[in-house]
């Protein structure tokens, strides 16, 4: 439906005693990669959050570690959104290194919220919704 790529190199910070990058940095990477693919259709979370009030919590991660990923790779993190969201929003995310082996593949589940009327589940903004449709258009 709709995909968006963004490379990222693996700091030393983010490794392990192995020289891994830490399991626990791949989250990060997919909020990276979430938050640059709403970027790219004209979106922020801040903007969502300071003009609209609409926050976007996790409410589910699944993860799959396949490969690791070492000190200074360059990786490349594939974002996709398959369905288009309704009540929740459900991002995809794959991670390649540079010979385009998948080490690590992801869904995080994300729910609406209005931070202005305690918090309370909303459905997927209208805005945001036909952005999507309309950068999904563009792409077809």
């Amino acid at each position: 439906m709709l995909s968006h790529d963004l490379q990222v190199r693996v700091r030393y910070a983010e490794t392990d005693q192995m020289g891994y990058a830490y399991y626990g940095v791949y989250p990060q990477y997919y909020e990276i990669g979430r938050a640059e693919m709403l970027r790219s259709i004209g979106f922020t979370y801040r903007g969502m959050e300071e003009e609209h009030g609409i926050m976007m919590p996790v409410a589910s991660m699944n993860i799959r570690y396949l490969r690791p990923a070492h000190y200074d790779d360059l990786l490349t993190i594939r974002t996709n959104l398959r369905k288009h969201p309704v009540d929740s929003i459900t991002f995809h995310i794959e991670i390649f290194n540079e010979k385009q082996e998948l080490l690590n593949s992801a869904s995080v589940k994300l729910v609406f919220v209005d931070k202005n009327n305690d918090m309370k589940s909303v459905s997927c903004p209208a805005y945001l919704s036909e952005a999507i449709a309309t950068a999904v258009n563009q792409n077809a």
